[in-house]
C-alpha cells in the first residue's frame, strides 16, 4: 500500500471509530474479508457488554472501536485486499483496500425478495407515500405482527398499518424540524410499546438521526415483553421501565412525550409528565374516559344530559377539550386533528402540541373560569398542582 493510500485508510477508519464510540446502540456489525493469493481469512466485530469482541482466526478477544480500526489497518499491510463492511441499523459502509487503492461507499440496506413482495399487496393504497415502508422495515413489522413469519403482509393487520403509518406521518413535523442532537423520545402508558417500536424506527431510520426511546408502564409483562422485543429487533437505544406516572421522575432533557389509547386518566398522567419533563413536543390520542362522568355539571343544561349516552359523549368532548386549553395553560401551542377515521375508532382524536415556553394567561383564565363552571377536578390538575407546589418550595428555600 502506498503512502497516500496509507494515509487515506487512516482518515477513512477514523470515521468508522468514530461511528463505532458514538452509534454503538445502532451498530449491526462488522465483516471483514482479507485475501492473499487464493487465500480468503475472515474477521467478525460484534457487541459485547461494553465494548465489542473480535472474532479472528478461531479467536475471541475484546476490543474498542480504536483497537478494531488499527486490526484492520495492520491487516490491510499484510493483505492483497482487504474489506471492511460495516453495518448499522438502516446502513451499510464498504470500506475496501486494493491494488487499485482505497475506497469507501455507502449505503442504506436494500430490501429482501420478501420485503418487495409483502409491499406488492394489492390491498395497500397504491397511491400513497408510506413512511413505514414494507420493503424497507420487514423485521419491525414482522415483530409487531403485521407481517406473517415468511414476510407477507397479513389482511387483517392492513387497517392497523395504514393506522399506525399514518400517526406517524401526522407527528412527523415534529421531529422534522428539531434540531436537538438527539431526540429523546418518551412513551407514556406504553403497553406493548408498538408506537414506541416505530418511531423508533421512524426517526433512525428514515430521518437518520440519533435518538433514545424510553417507555414507561406500571404493568411488569408488558415492560418484559417489550424488552424482550427490542432485544430480537437489536434496538439496543431503547429503554423500558416499569414505573408508575404518578411518581416516574422524567428525564431533563426529553424531546417529545407521545402515548397511545392510554386508559382514562393514564391520558393526564401522560400529559403531567410531559409538562414536568418541560418536553418540546406531545402527540397524545386519549383512550376512555371516565373520571370527569360523574363530577360535571352543566348549570342550564342539564336537560340535555339527561339521557346517559348524551352526557357520556359530552364528557368525551370536554375531557379531551379541557386537555387541550390546559396544554394552552401550560404554555403549549395545540392542534387537535382525526388521526384515523371514526369507522375504525371512536377514540380518533391526536392533540398535538409545541412547547412555547411562555405562559398563556389568556387560556389560564379561560381554563379556570371553565373548571368553576363545570366543577371539575382532573388528575392533569393534581399532577399541575403538584409540580406548581415543588416549584413554590424550591423558591422559598432558595431564598431562605
Amino acid at each position: 500500500m502506498q503512502k497516500g493510500d496509507s494515509a487515506k485508510l487512516k482518515l477513512l477508519l477514523a470515521g468508522i471509530s468514530a461511528r463505532l464510540t458514538k452509534n454503538r446502540d445502532f451498530f449491526v456489525q462488522a465483516d471483514c474479508t482479507l485475501v492473499s493469493g487464493k487465500k480468503k481469512f475472515d474477521a467478525k466485530l460484534s457487541r459485547a457488554d461494553e465494548d465489542y469482541t473480535l472474532h479472528f482466526q478461531g479467536s475471541d478477544r475484546r476490543v474498542d472501536a480504536a483497537e478494531f480500526c488499527a486490526f484492520f489497518a495492520e491487516q490491510a499491510e499484510k493483505y492483497d485486499e482487504s474489506v471492511l463492511t460495516y453495518t448499522e441499523r438502516s446502513t451499510v459502509v464498504t470500506l475496501s483496500v486494493t491494488a487499485r487503492g482505497v475506497q469507501m461507499k455507502q449505503a442504506e440496506r436494500e430490501a429482501t425478495a420478501e420485503e418487495k413482495a409483502a409491499a406488492a399487496n394489492p390491498l395497500l393504497d397504491s397511491g400513497r407515500q408510506y413512511l413505514i415502508r414494507v420493503d424497507q422495515a420487514a423485521a419491525l413489522l414482522r415483530e409487531i405482527g403485521i407481517l406473517t413469519a415468511d414476510g407477507k403482509l397479513k389482511n387483517d393487520m392492513i387497517r392497523k398499518y395504514n393506522q399506525i403509518d399514518h400517526y406517524v406521518e401526522l407527528v412527523a413535523p415534529m421531529f422534522e424540524q428539531d434540531d436537538s442532537d438527539e431526540i429523546v423520545l418518551l412513551d407514556c402508558a406504553c403497553g406493548k410499546s408498538y408506537l414506541s417500536f416505530v418511531m423508533n424506527y421512524y426517526i433512525h431510520e428514515v430521518l437518520h438521526r440519533r435518538c433514545r426511546v424510553i417507555g414507561v408502564d406500571i404493568k411488569e409483562h408488558v415492560i418484559d415483553e417489550s424488552r424482550a422485543m427490542a432485544k430480537r429487533l437489536g434496538y439496543h437505544n431503547m429503554t423500558f421501565i416499569c414505573a408508575d406516572l404518578r411518581t416516574y421522575q422524567p428525564p431533563k432533557n426529553v424531546t417529545a412525550v407521545i402515548s397511545l389509547h392510554a386508559c382514562d386518566i393514564a391520558t393526564d398522567l401522560a400529559l403531567g409528565t410531559a409538562i414536568r419533563a418541560k418536553a418540546k413536543y406531545i402527540a397524545c390520542v386519549p383512550c376512555c374516559h371516565k373520571e370527569l362522568l360523574d363530577q360535571y355539571t352543566m348549570p342550564g343544561l342539564e336537560p340535555l344530559t339527561k339521557f346517559g349516552v348524551f352526557k357520556a359523549r359530552f364528557n368525551d368532548v370536554l375531557t379531551d377539550s379541557m386537555r387541550a386549553l390546559k396544554l394552552e395553560a401550560e404554555g403549549y401551542k395545540v392542534s387537535v386533528v382525526e388521526y384515523i377515521s371514526p369507522l375504525d375508532t371512536p377514540k380518533n382524536l391526536l392533540i398535538r402540541a409545541t412547547r412555547t415556553g411562555k405562559v398563556n394567561h389568556r387560556a389560564k383564565a379561560e381554563y379556570d373560569a371553565v373548571r368553576r363552571t363545570l366543577g371539575t377536578t382532573s388528575e392533569l390538575d393534581r399532577r399541575c398542582a403538584e409540580l406548581d407546589n415543588e416549584f413554590f418550595i424550591t423558591d422559598e428555600d432558595l431564598m431562605g
